[in-house]
């Protein structure tokens, strides 16, 4: 069940609509990309200097072309579905920031490897996903841009997002080094049909009503390649939105309808999820603030518009401001979290370890969050009230003042009932006596066990020899 129409009533949605409506037709977006004007102006559509503005019909049939669920396939790591409240967990990448033993220090290949590690090695995540190495000073051109999608593509044992690094690139090339990543996951993955979705792209707006060149290069080259697309503005009221969270959602969502309406005339039936990441805005120090609670409303206004357009829904996962792993960064992540998992969000970027406004990232809170997780995920599953789970029978056997304890664990009891790995359930006197550990010791005792345990996937020569143009030497064999 959907938990957002507590907060998000029919009507609201159509308000939202309508006046984005309103919006795309006389405010305009900004396209900085020739290629998109002219596709734009090919389909009819009114465009004056960098600026389109759409008309409803144009909007709505382009909406209606999206599918409501689709499938990413992967030969070597399974399928996955996104749609239908699949509620599919993404970890945070590689932020510029460490926080470890509350000092912040710059991140460094390293720590890619070691979330890439603790990533494959997670129960609760489903979706990988990995930033590029901050230190490519010594790899090859190739290296530099495809080095992030050979190491998914080799070591993870989930399903993974794969984005080329085409920071910094000559503008020219970005379309062509975009298309090549997606060849390289075919040529890996075996696939000789290329109607397959094998990979995503975020495609994130810049508040007010603008897409700049580059996401828009890589944005053709995954429509063509028929290559999902997450639609996800990231506004900061009262800074590049107007100052309610109403004003922001109406925003941002004509920058959705209008970049799907470019996608759908790229190619017609191409994946989108709908995706907002919006949050609120600390005036004092000018930052985003994903823990607020406006920031959780506006995730379940976007899981509520992702259902009026019958799309699959991105919401953040366990966000928070907090600068190091305590009592802010636990509370500000199980609200987003359990928000994220209440209103039916499809996929849940940023899922594990991410704080600091996402410019920190703490290997305890990922293991932290792992548990936040796994409790919302009991939450939304609610009570089953099968006459199986009465157990009258059992009820009747035992009586008045008797007892249900046996010698083992029951299986019902099991699979009830969310068994916490990290969180500490014991007596506080025993706790005391075996030394006071904190939780935050646990978590650090579990990031190395957990990095340590790591086994690489075996992949074949052949897959070895497509890859190893792209692998840095010190990571060709192993991670």
């Amino acid at each position: 069940m959907k938990n957002y129409r507590n907060y998000v009533s029919q009507a609201m949605m159509e308000k939202i609509h309508e006046q984005s409506l309103r919006v795309l037709k006389e405010v305009g977006v900004r396209f900085e990309n020739q290629r998109a004007l002219d596709l734009f102006k090919n389909n009819g559509v009114k465009v004056e200097g960098s600026v389109v503005y759409l008309d409803e019909m144009t909007v709505v049939n382009a909406m209606k072309l999206a599918p409501s669920s689709f499938e990413l396939s992967s030969n070597t790591k399974g399928n996955l579905v996104i749609g239908n409240e699949s509620r599919i967990t993404m970890p945070s990448g590689g932020p510029v920031y460490i926080t470890e033993n509350s000092k912040i220090r710059k991140t460094v290949n390293n720590d890619i490897i070691n979330i890439l590690k603790l990533n494959s090695t997670s129960t609760e995540i489903g979706y990988q996903y990995i930033d590029f190495l901050p230190n490519d000073e010594h790899f090859t051109k190739e290296q530099k841009i495809y080095s992030s999608q050979a190491l998914l593509l080799k070591y993870s044992k989930q399903p993974a997002c794969i984005d080329p690094n085409t920071f910094l690139m000559e503008s020219t090339l970005i379309y062509d080094a975009t298309k090549k990543s997606i060849e390289i996951i075919r040529e890996f993955e075996g696939f000789e049909n290329n109607d397959k979705h094998v990979n995503s792209f975020c495609v994130n707006s810049i508040s007010p009503l603008c897409y700049d060149f580059a996401p828009l290069e890589k944005m053709f080259a995954f429509c063509e390649e028929n290559q999902p697309l997450w639609l996800s503005p990231c506004a900061m009221p009262a800074l590049t939105a107007p100052p309610s969270v109403m004003s922001t959602l109406v925003m941002t969502n004509a920058e959705i309808l209008a970049i799907n309406a470019l996608a759908q005339m790229i190619r017609p039936g191409v994946p989108v999820i709908y995706g907002n990441t919006s949050a609120a805005t600390n005036l004092r120090t000018i930052l985003i603030s994903f823990g607020a609670p406006e920031t959780m409303l506006m995730c379940y206004a976007t899981a509520a518009m992702a259902d009026y357009y019958n799309v699959p829904c991105r919401t953040g996962g366990a966000q928070s401001d907090a600068k190091d792993t305590d009592y802010q960064a636990g509370a500000e992540s199980m609200f987003m979290m359990q928000t994220s998992m209440e209103c039916g969000t499809d996929l849940i970027f940023h899922a594990s370890g991410m704080m600091g406004s996402m410019n920190l990232y703490s290997y305890e809170k990922f293991i932290l969050d792992e548990e936040c997780i796994a409790f919302a995920r009991r939450m939304v599953k609610g009570i089953d009230d099968s006459d199986e789970k009465v157990c009258f029978e059992e009820i009747k056997k035992v009586g008045p003042r008797g007892s249900f304890l046996t010698g083992r664990t029951p299986k019902m009891y099991r699979e009830e009932f969310y068994l916490p790995k990290y969180f500490n359930k014991q007596d506080s006197n025993v706790w005391q006596n075996e030394g006071s550990i904190s939780i935050l010791a646990v978590a650090q005792k579990a990031v190395k066990e957990r990095i340590d345990s790591y086994v690489a996937p075996e992949i074949t020569k052949e897959q070895q020899k497509i890859l190893a143009l792209y692998l840095p030497d010190q990571y060709k064999e192993r991670i």
